[in-house]
Order: C-alpha cells, then sequence, then structure tokens
C-alpha cells in the first residue's frame, strides 16, 4: 500500500476498503496471466515479479511491455480494443500479485475521491509511459533506445531474455547483440 499512497495518499477509510477487495496471488514462471487484455476484469499490481505484454502480428510475437515490481498491469479502456491485435500478459518469473476486479474498483471511485484521483493519476502515468514508447521508437537510435532501456530497467537485462528485449527495442536480436557488444 505505500507504493500506492505514494501515487496519491489515501484516506484510512479507502486503504481499508481497498484491503477488503484486493487479493494477494503466486504464480509460477510463464503463467499467461491475461490471455486477452481487451477482456481483462481486474486491475493488477506486481509485488514480485516481471511480467510482458505481447501480440502476435504475421506469426511474430512482439513484445511491446514489460512490467515489473509496484507497476501497475490492466487494460486502459476496458472491453474496448483499441486495434486488431490480442494482447496477452505473461509472467516471467515466479511472481506475486495483487489483483482488485474492476466491478469493485469502480465502487471504490464512487465512494472515495481519492481512490479516483489515483486511478486517473494511474491512467496519465500510462499515457506518458505510451507517448515515451512513440516517442523513443519513432526517434531515437537502436542503441539510444537500449540506453534508455537500460536506464528505465537497470535489471531486466539479467531478467529477462535477450529476444524479449529486442523485440521490445523494435530491433532484432543480432542489432541488440553488436549494440551490447559495443556499449
Amino acid at each position: 500500500m505505500s507504493y500506492i499512497n505514494s501515487i496519491v495518499p489515501l484516506s484510512e477509510s479507502a486503504i481499508n476498503d481497498i484491503e477488503k477487495v484486493v487479493t494477494s496471488s503466486s504464480f509460477p514462471k510463464k503463467h499467461l496471466l491475461i490471455p486477452n487484455l481487451a477482456q481483462c476484469q481486474y486491475l493488477y499490481f506486481i509485488k514480485k515479479g516481471v511480467a510482458r505484454a505481447f501480440f502476435y502480428h504475421h506469426d511474430k510475437e512482439i513484445t511491446d511491455w514489460f512490467g515489473i515490481e509496484k507497476m501497475i498491469i490492466g487494460p486502459i479502456i476496458r472491453n474496448f480494443p483499441i486495434k486488431d491485435t490480442l494482447h496477452s500478459v505473461e509472467l516471467l518469473e515466479d511472481s506475486e500479485i495483487f489483483q482488485i476486479p474492476f466491478s469493485a474498483l469502480e465502487e471504490l471511485y464512487q465512494k472515495h475521491h481519492d481512490v479516483e484521483r489515483l486511478g486517473r493519476n494511474i491512467a496519465i502515468q500510462t499515457i506518458l509511459h505510451l507517448q515515451f514508447r512513440i516517442d523513443n521508437i519513432q526517434l531515437f537510435s537502436a542503441k539510444e533506445r537500449y540506453e534508455e532501456f537500460l536506464k528505465k530497467y537497470p535489471s531486466l537485462t539479467n531478467r529477462v531474455s535477450l529476444g524479449y528485449i529486442a523485440s521490445y527495442l523494435g530491433m532484432n536480436q543480432v542489432t541488440l547483440s553488436r549494440i551490447r557488444r559495443n556499449h
């Protein structure tokens, strides 16, 4: 709760109500946490572990997001696919996850303005992250994308396959290996 409280300070009443509806689960490495992100009914919080969002394009698996400890996982807009791709979320390590049903979250938004503010701030952070991703892919060289990746996710090169990292960075594994060798 301390991480969530750092995004928006929550009242004791809001914290108590959140704790009543949040559940905690442990999942093994390679568990498909969310088979179809557009139909996801929960908001997830990574307590421990690593996740990745991915989709298939022309029979090629594309990684487009990584989640690590203290990150939130869930669709930006529920039940409204923005594009024709089917995004899934897979856990890349044994993980501990908190989850809250969107139905309970909606009730919390109605009851607690601080929780509603929390949801708005999470949405804003997500939009900023997406804008950074777009800028990163369109404006930065492969080397610059890798350097930004190392700043944002310094521990992931030891926790995630290089193939997933290359896909996330919009390059092939040979290019990534060359950049790493010269870095």
